[in-house]
């Protein structure tokens, strides 16, 4: 259990320095569409719910500018008798933008400047799992929300920001082949 628990904390400290790195690289304006219902941010798995950026849905959709950092030094690549497995971590800023495409600056979560660890790994298929999540006022910078821990992930979508940032950096150490998420087609009912 103390084992379990130095583990989370010292993970913790690592993807929290990074989410404060200043090597930001700019990935791409994206968006998510709005619902009344739905927050987007405050969602762990935004980086997997954000498409590029369509002017024709612009109305309808939040915009935002995707900025991430990935060091490949932190890749982890395994071998065993059973399986080959990749871990992938990834930082992301998300930056909230207005009608005008403008950075919203103003306090609050809705439009505060979102920072996103998350993993890409494979467990049968692709998968992103946030480790940490937090927002910051755009005004003033100061943390207004955290989330941090094993928290629930997902499949990796096929052309969302997560998967465009794992596709760019590759290849990744150990793994030859692209890294593709699953297309949305393949998991609506029908």
């Amino acid at each position: 259990m103390l084992k379990r628990i130095f583990i989370f904390l010292m993970t913790l400290m690592l993807f929290t320095a990074c989410a404060f790195a200043e090597e930001w690289t700019y990935l791409g304006r994206y968006m998510a569409k709005n619902d009344l219902f739905y927050l987007h941010t405050t969602d762990a798995l935004i980086l997997n719910h954000l498409f590029p950026y369509n002017s024709k849905s612009a109305e309808s959709h939040q915009q935002y500018d995707v900025y991430y950092f990935h060091d490949h030094s932190k890749d982890v690549y395994e071998v065993t008798e059973a399986y080959n497995s990749i871990s992938i971590p990834i930082n992301a800023k998300i930056v909230p933008l207005n009608i005008y495409g403008k950075p919203m600056i103003s306090d609050g979560v809705f439009c505060g400047q979102i920072f996103s660890d998350v993993i890409i790994q494979n467990a049968g298929i692709f998968e992103v799992r946030p480790t940490a999540f937090f927002i910051t006022d755009s005004s003033t910078n100061k943390e207004i929300f955290r989330a941090a821990g094993e928290m629930q992930g997902q499949a990796l979508y096929a052309d969302t920001a997560a998967a465009k940032i794992v596709e760019i950096t590759g290849p990744h150490k150990g793994w030859k082949s692209p890294i593709q998420g699953v297309p949305l087609s393949m998991l609506q009912q029908h």
